[in-house]
């Protein structure tokens, strides 16, 4: 049984929407190189191989994406396929999936017509990003299945079972905005015992981050533990931490109670919100950190503990330290391993991919079909700076899920906060320039195009109608961010 063939169902769902987005065939290849899913042609072929020499095999045997624009030409990667001269294919567009490095499998884009190699070649590059979106939410669904099956053959050891589920690297959504390189950066210390301390606003995905690192090292087996340092009275906070013997305070337990660190054991602990520490607290924080000991509150003994560290804050720690409010050794016994997730503002382009993962999450719990955004809705959803960051944006795309009453989510569907965004968007500018005024009036122009139905599915008609090319009509579809 290959990896594949665990979600074939799962997998032709994602075929089948990715030629929907896109206008051209797919198909999805195992690692045997065997087709699970395809579409159009490729339908009718699913469960045969790929054949030997072929282009797709050579992705499952290099583990990179490619790209072919002419089957014949001499350098091309097609050159041994026994079936070269039969083929139809124009354009072909491949990318691998992953599973823990390992290649298990290759997502291939193809066109058959003229009009498809040419929207191919205009749009590779916007479309690689997409296409690492879906590799990593296939990777997120067979670690997913994995976890399930160890959970229920593994012989649980005498350690309190995270509540939690694993969350993989595959999760965290991102092109090529900076995300990526810390993520980068976090493989190569999931199984280091130094200290991470991640950074970032509200709700750019800080827990997330920590729980990929805990779920992708050799802790993982052990407790994941987060506590918000910022959600505790100072006064619960310290027997939180590091627990408590009975009788140390009025209202203790008589027997006692261990603390977050001593829970964590062997696993990991998440201090989130860790620049809210009161002052007081920081020395045994700092000796926790460099004895690998834990005093319980009004006991007579050291319990020695065996946990990495994973702080996260929002706060200018730095400032923080000159204004006096934060230790300067904890910050440096903190601040080991920096990692900063930037807001979402700072990176536009990963906007548009959090869009179409939560409005796949939400239509399918609210069984509501498969919902998209009006086109002008959506770019103006991307231009919004989402102070609250991932968080508020799916909040957002929860409540319009809701709210839809068919499967075209426009302007009345959002929340009244974000109403009033819009008008403020569509206002910012009084006094606009010929050009952008120019702009404004091609964009409603190709919007009335598409609006109408019989002609949103034949570019070629409407380019014939505007009488321009049809690679001109992808460039300022393109520009208006009307495809």
């Amino acid at each position: 049984m290959t990896e594949f063939s665990r979600i074939a169902d799962f997998i032709q769902s994602y075929a089948d929407n990715i030629s929907k987005v896109l206008g051209l065939d797919v198909t999805i290849l195992d690692e045997q190189g065997i087709r699970v899913s395809g579409t159009g042609y490729y339908q009718e072929l699913i469960g045969l191989p790929a054949p030997e020499g072929s282009f797709f095999r050579m992705i499952l045997q290099t583990g990179q994406p490619g790209m072919i624009f002419d089957m014949k030409k001499n350098e091309s990667q097609c050159m041994n396929c026994k079936f070269l001269q039969q083929c139809r294919e124009l354009a072909t567009i491949g990318f691998p999936v992953h599973k823990r490095e390992k290649t298990v499998g290759v997502i291939g884009i193809i066109g058959f017509s003229p009009e498809q190699k040419e929207k191919m070649l205009h749009h590779s590059e916007k479309w690689t990003p997409f296409l690492q979106h879906i590799s990593s939410l296939i990777e997120h669904k067979l670690l997913e299945l994995d976890a399930e099956r160890e959970k229920s053959c593994h012989i649980q050891e005498e350690v309190p079972e995270a509540t939690a589920p694993p969350v993989y690297f595959a999760q965290l959504i991102g092109a090529e905005t900076g995300l990526r390189d810390v993520i980068a950066k976090a493989k190569k210390v999931t199984n280091s015992i130094s200290t991470v301390l991640i950074r970032g606003e509200s709700g750019t995905g800080k827990e997330l981050l920590a729980r990929a690192i805990h779920s992708e090292g050799q802790r993982s087996r052990y407790p994941f533990v987060a506590i918000n340092c910022a959600a505790i009275p100072e006064t619960l906070l310290e027997s939180e931490l590091f627990g408590y013997e009975g009788g140390a305070f009025t209202g203790s337990r008589r027997e006692g109670k261990p603390g977050k660190f001593e829970l964590a054991h062997r696993g990991t602990i998440f201090l989130d919100e860790v620049g809210d520490i009161p002052l007081s607290l920081q020395p045994k924080l700092l000796r926790v950190l460099q004895e690998k000991t834990v005093d319980r509150v009004g006991g007579i003994k050291t319990i020695g503990i065996d946990v990495r560290v994973i702080a996260a804050t929002h706060r200018d720690l730095e400032k923080m330290v000159r204004e006096g409010t934060f230790r300067e050794d904890l910050y440096y016994r903190l601040n080991v391993i920096p990692l900063r997730l930037q807001p979402l503002r700072e990176r536009r382009q990963d906007i548009p991919l959090y869009l179409h993962h939560f409005l796949y999450r939400y239509s399918t719990l609210l069984q509501k079909g498969r919902c998209q955004l009006d086109s002008s809705l959506s770019q103006q959803l991307i231009a919004y700076d989402w102070p609250g960051n991932i968080r508020q944006l799916e909040n957002a795309v929860e409540y319009m899920v809701n709210m839809a009453e068919d499967e075209v989510i426009g302007d009345e569907n959002l929340p009244d906060y974000l109403q009033t965004v819009r008008e403020g968007l569509q206002t910012d500018s009084p006094s606009l320039s010929l050009e952008q005024m120019l702009a404004d009036y091609e964009r409603s122009v190709l919007q009335r195009y598409y609006a109408n139905s019989s002609c949103a599915q034949d570019k070629a008609a409407i380019a014939n109608e505007l009488k321009i090319s049809l690679s001109t009509l992808y460039r300022k579809l393109e520009k208006y961010g009307l495809e």
